[in-house]
Order: C-alpha cells, then sequence, then structure tokens
C-alpha cells in the first residue's frame, strides 16, 4: 500500500529527473549548434594568435646558404658561423619587440651566467636573427650591446651574434625551423612564439626548448646533445645518456629504462671486479698444487731408480 506522501515524493523525484534530462538534452542541441556556427573567436584562439606557433622539425638541416648582415653591417650566414665546428644555439626576435623578446633574451642571459659550463664563445655560439625585415644592422648592434654587457665573465660576449636579413631570407629561415608568426599592422608589432631552437655543428636541429626562465641544467643538455660529443666531459655524456627530453615538462629528466640498464651494467661489472681476482688467484693456487705433485712424483721416481 502506497501513502499519499509517498506519492507525492516519487511523483516529485519523477519530475526533476524528467528536468534535468531535458535540460541535458538542450545542451547537447545547443552544443551542436554551437560547433557548427560559432565563430573563430567564440571557441579558438584569439585572433591575434592565430598562425602563431612551433612545429618541431627534429633533425632537419637548416639552409646555410641564407644571406643575413650582422651588427657591423657585414653580410653573413649561418654556413659561417658553422664553420666553427661548435654547436649553435638560434633564436629569433625582434628589437622593437614589446615583451616576449626582451624576457627570452634576458631570462637567456640569466640562465647562461648560473651555467659555468660549456661557455659561450669556447664551446658553443649563439645568434639571434631578427624577424624585422626593417630593422637595420645599427639597431641589431644596439641590442647586442645590450644583453652582452650583462653576461658573465665566463662567457665571451663575441659568441653572440645578432643579425637582421631581407623578408626573403626570414621567410625561409622560419619556414624551414617552423617558426611560425604573423603581423598586426595596426599595431606594428609581430604576433610570435618563444623556442630556442639548438644546432648541431653540422647545421641539424636537435632540439627545441621553450622557455621565458631557462634552467641552466636544461641548457646544459641540450648545449651538449646539439655538440654530439664535441663538448663536456666523459661524465657529461653519460649523463645525457641517462636522460631524455620531456616536451610537457619542458626539461631534461631521468630516463628509468636507461637508469635501469646502466645500474645492471654496473653491477655486471662490480661481480666482475670482485669474482675476477678470486678465480685467478685460486687458478694460480691450482697451478700451484698440480706443479708440487708432479714435481714431487718426479723426485719419488728419481730415488727409486
Amino acid at each position: 500500500m502506497i501513502f499519499p506522501s509517498e506519492a507525492k515524493f516519487v511523483h516529485r523525484t519523477f519530475q526533476q529527473t524528467l528536468g534535468w534530462v531535458i535540460v541535458c538534452l538542450l545542451s547537447l542541441v545547443c552544443f551542436a549548434g554551437l560547433t557548427d556556427s560559432a565563430t573563430a573567436a567564440d571557441l579558438d584562439l584569439p585572433k591575434a594568435m592565430q598562425g602563431v606557433g612551433i612545429e618541431q622539425k627534429l633533425g632537419i638541416a637548416v639552409p646555410e646558404h641564407l644571406a643575413f648582415t650582422n651588427a657591423q653591417g657585414q653580410s653573413t650566414s649561418l654556413s659561417k658561423l658553422l664553420q666553427s665546428g661548435k654547436p649553435v644555439l638560434l633564436t629569433l626576435n625582434y628589437s622593437n619587440c614589446p615583451g616576449m623578446c626582451v624576457a627570452q633574451l634576458n631570462g637567456l642571459v640569466q640562465g647562461l651566467n648560473r651555467m659555468p659550463s660549456p661557455q659561450l664563445g669556447k664551446d658553443f655560439l649563439m645568434v639571434s636573427i631578427s624577424i624585422d625585415p626593417s630593422e637595420s644592422s645599427q639597431k641589431a648592434k644596439a641590442t647586442q650591446a645590450k644583453y652582452s654587457q650583462d653576461l658573465f665573465d665566463q662567457h665571451d660576449p663575441s659568441g653572440w651574434e645578432f643579425w637582421v636579413g631581407t623578408s626573403e631570407s626570414i621567410r625561409q629561415l622560419t619556414e624551414a625551423v617552423g617558426f611560425q608568426y604573423t603581423y598586426d599592422a595596426k599595431h606594428k608589432q609581430f604576433n610570435h612564439p618563444s623556442a630556442a631552437i639548438f644546432l648541431s655543428p653540422g647545421g641539424k636541429v636537435t632540439r627545441y626548448v621553450f622557455e621565458i626562465g631557462f634552467v641552466p641544467e636544461t641548457l646544459k643538455m641540450a648545449f651538449i646533445e646539439a655538440g654530439q660529443g664535441t663538448i663536456g666531459t666523459p661524465l657529461d655524456m653519460i649523463a645525457l645518456w641517462c636522460v631524455h627530453y620531456d616536451p610537457d615538462e619542458n626539461k631534461y629528466t631521468a630516463s628509468a629504462r636507461k637508469l635501469m640498464s646502466l645500474g645492471g651494467g654496473a653491477f655486471v661489472l662490480l661481480v666482475l671486479l670482485v669474482t675476477v681476482p678470486y678465480w685467478l688467484i685460486r687458478s694460480a693456487a691450482a697451478d700451484a698444487k698440480d706443479n708440487l705433485i708432479q714435481t714431487s712424483t718426479v723426485d719419488s721416481t728419481e730415488n727409486q731408480s
């Protein structure tokens, strides 16, 4: 038997459930309509950021032949820079940038100053190329002086060059390394990403590091990786072998598999170091015992004769 109060409760619960079902169905219908008719401003990236980003192209060879102009007004190219046989850190900026470039280059200086080795000029080189084709070499020279003076003594400021170029050279280079940017004519500024692009001595892209405040340990590992054995100590190479770059964390992290392999190899080596001397001593003792027995046998035979 169902009492009136229970019947009212069941009826009220049914109404509430039915109401939620209707709300959910309406929400799904509205969402489906939005996906068909909403503008990019509603659901996608802000208009200023459309077409801006990095397409990582690890392993590609940069176009070394492209002509640029250095801060002294002289014609140059990446091929001339790579002739040193050193890895190169490439950044793409422009001197009149209102924020992103300033933050990146300041962060780079701070990261380098906290990194005692490898050393700029001695072990690696750097080049910052303007994405603004209207920028002059005089402007690049002023920008170079601004950041170079803040480097600590372990780094050679002359190892960091600032270049400008034509729109065609800039376009070919940025497309080659996957650096995507746009120009805001209204505000007369570029919308662009921030990335440190590491090149091997052979001119191949080895790593993209997306940072504003650069961690010295990350910089060091990226330079050693780009150097491909030409810089760093044997311990640095072992450390590099034991880590991998995590793009989500934007840093080098320990590889569990490689650490286990290294630990297994170290254990086998330790066992060999401990057991080999034992077996050598035991073998020598056995040989001495056999020689003694043979000598005794020969002596006994001679006495009997």
